[in-house]
């Protein structure tokens, strides 16, 4: 092994929209490397069975950010996206309603109908909802009966997301919703009761998609800004980091080169980048060892014939249904799947054996009815997701400030949402890479 004498460059880990989002606004040296054989990360597309195209689950993307916006629109995609306006579901009680579920419940049984929006009055004006009221939720459970009420909380909320995490939500901190659990009005949950409601509320209700190539279209274009944009940058695929000397500045790397950093920007999953340090605390190694995360197993599923239901995704709270969420990449662009067929991923949470999932999907797609019978299935193949969903858990927030103030300590920065071990959209991985290289810059 040798150690490289040149200009000793910003090490990049992983290539991701993160990873590559921070080697595209750099202005110095940088070296990124990517353990897969193509750069993307989870933003790629699967081209399966004679034609059908898979991402790894919905990857729609949002664009708040005006310098996100121009990028994306203006210099990787001119012209190669589509708008799409969200066409989600759920399927309770044997009856699709509209997504979000909260302003949507009109067509549920009358009795359901009057349990949410009871629930929520009093939740938000009763005496019942007043100590919640009055201060800040401790749990995920807590904010969904502060915010939408125990109707709400039982006959979706609870059920649903102790399906995604895997454990119930009062396991769960509230830091994490945000933007990602719409809180209506009490005006919205009425118009919802009578059929009024709207699909507009949340984060997603519209997104954008490249007109060809799936999702790893933008990854791809994002790929070509980098490289064209620099000549002192280099990708390496195929390459991963196998030890760390934060002391040194030095990467032991796969590809049995040693390389020497002037600074380290990570996108690798935070337990993993401790791991993978020389010489950390044992404090440090504990905290990044109370770090969870629940994994995904989605099933690829080829269809004959065109979609019966008009969803482009469709979430199944109850217990009758192993999975937790099913959607359709020909439903959202019809280019993703041969002519005459088409496609759905049913998503899993947990550890789960890949081919039970994969039987499992057949029977779910039947029993939410988007799909006529099991003869009309031509494929379900099964993918693992490791680490899809944090858990923000009792031991979340202190493990992980543990950890970062470690980094901080000794010049390490993160990006990403598995950097930085949260949940986060596609755009906040763009949006990290680009802070973190404003440090770099700074520093």
């Amino acid at each position: 092994m040798s150690v490289n004498t040149h200009i000793e460059p910003v090490l990049i880990l992983g290539g991701g929209l993160a990873g590559l989002s921070t080697a595209l606004h750099l202005h110095r040296p940088w070296l990124l490397v990517e353990k897969e054989s193509r750069v993307g990360g989870l933003v790629r597309t699967e081209t399966m069975h004679g034609g059908f195209r898979f991402d790894p689950t919905g990857h729609w993307l949002h664009l708040r950010d005006p310098g996100m916006k121009a990028l994306v629109h203006e210099r990787l995609l001119p012209g190669g996206l589509v708008t799409v306006a969200r066409r989600a579901a759920v399927f309770t009680r044997g009856v699709f309603t509209r997504f979000p579920y909260q302003v949507n419940t009109h067509g549920l049984p009358a009795e359901v109908v009057a349990e949410n929006v009871l629930g929520f009055v009093e939740a938000t004006l009763g005496e019942g909802g007043r100590a919640l009221r009055e201060r800040e939720p401790a749990n995920f459970e807590e904010f969904i009966l502060r915010h939408l009420g125990a109707g709400f909380a039982r006959n979706f909320m609870v059920p649903y997301n102790t399906k995604l995490f895997g454990v119930p939500p009062r396991e769960l901190s509230a830091a994490w919703c945000g933007r990602f659990v719409p809180r209506p009005s009490l005006r919205e949950v009425v118009d919802g009761a009578l059929g009024l409601g709207s699909d507009a509320l949340g984060y997603n209700a519209t997104f954008v998609y490249p007109r060809e190539g799936g999702i790893e279209g933008l990854a791809r274009a994002l790929h070509r800004e980098v490289v064209a944009g620099s000549s002192a940058g280099e990708v390496r695929v195929s390459t991963e980091p196998l030890g760390l000397d934060w002391e040194r500045r030095v990467a032991r790397l796969s590809d049995r080169s040693e390389v020497r950093w002037s600074a380290l920007v990570s996108t690798l999953p935070l337990p993993l980048l401790v791991e993978l340090l020389h010489r950390v605390p044992d404090e440090v190694r504990a905290a990044a060892g109370r770090l969870r995360a629940t994994d995904v197993t989605w099933v690829a599923v080829g269809v004959r014939g065109p979609n019966v239901q008009p969803w482009h995704w469709v979430y199944t709270p109850e217990p009758e249904f192993a999975t937790y969420r099913i959607g359709s990449p020909s439903a959202v662009f019809a280019g993703t799947a041969p002519a005459g067929t088409s496609s759905f991923y049913v998503e899993y949470s947990g550890p789960r054996s890949p081919e039970a999932c994969a039987r499992a999907a057949v029977e779910d797609l039947v029993r939410a009815k988007m799909i006529s019978g099991a003869a009309e299935v031509l494929f379900a193949e099964p993918r693992v997701i490791r680490n899809a969903y944090v858990l923000y858990d009792a031991h979340y927030g202190e493990a992980r400030q543990t950890v970062v103030d470690f980094l901080s300590k000794v010049g390490i920065r993160i990006a990403g949402r598995y950097g930085n071990w949260e949940y986060s959209s596609m755009e906040d991985a763009l949006l990290g890479g680009r802070a973190a290289a404003e440090q770099v810059e700074r520093q």
